[in-house]
């Protein structure tokens, strides 16, 4: 093993500490690492920047963007409270809709950002049902995962890998809708785990004191 490979080791080992412990922000950690890599001289500061004009890095940033407009519209937010309104209280129904919305959002748009919007309509709901918001809100994070593997904007690593193919000559690049079946899938078996299965192990975060008002 060479000087370098025992660096590049000791950087990841680090930033997986820092990645775990959460001391610091994930973003600020990633920027260390590159930091890292630069001053070791294990890349140039060329290829340092490189990446910063990448299609596939500025279609992640649109997609942000994007997320971020609709947010604050309050479109997606009106949309949301509507369909989750015509779940009523059965638990079940209410999983279904909330999966299978936030995996169709996920799909235009980046999961952060879906999940940010149908939050706070989770949690209101969940507060009149009377039940814990972890039973929600673990079925939302995972459609929005699933979801987000629908289409090539649906989450950064479905551009990442288009960006790659890319740069292979006489090798067609993926389209927009060539994740779409795998897609849909994947989303599908996961409602039907989640409804059949998956909603008996969901945790009961419950607080002993409950929300207070003011």
């Amino acid at each position: 093993m060479t000087t370098d490979n025992i660096i590049i080791f000791a950087i990841l080992g680090v930033a997986l500490v820092l990645f775990v412990s959460e001391k610091l922000r994930v973003d600020l950690v990633a920027l260390m690492v590159l930091v890292t890599l630069t001053l070791t001289g294990l890349i140039s500061p060329q290829d340092a920047f490189s990446g910063f004009s990448s299609p596939a890095v500025i279609t992640v940033w649109a997609v942000f963007i994007i997320s971020g407009g609709l947010t604050r519209s309050g479109v997606a937010d009106v949309i949301a409270r509507v369909i989750l309104r015509l779940a009523g209280h059965n638990q079940i129904r209410l999983i279904i809709l909330i999966m299978l919305t936030v995996g169709v959002m996920s799909a235009f748009m980046n999961n952060i950002g879906a999940v940010a919007i149908l939050l706070p309509a989770v949690v209101s709901v969940a507060r009149e049902m009377k039940t814990s918001p972890s039973k929600l809100l673990i079925p939302l994070a995972w459609g929005s995962l699933m979801g987000g593997n629908i289409t090539l904007i649906g989450t950064p690593p479905n551009i990442l890998a288009s960006s790659i193919l890319e740069s292979y000559e006489n090798i067609p690049n993926f389209t927009f809708l060539d994740f779409v079946p795998m897609g849909l899938i994947v989303l599908t078996t996961g409602i039907l785990y989640m409804v059949l299965i998956g909603r008996h192990l969901l945790p009961d975060r419950t607080s002993d004191t409950g929300p207070t008002e003011d």
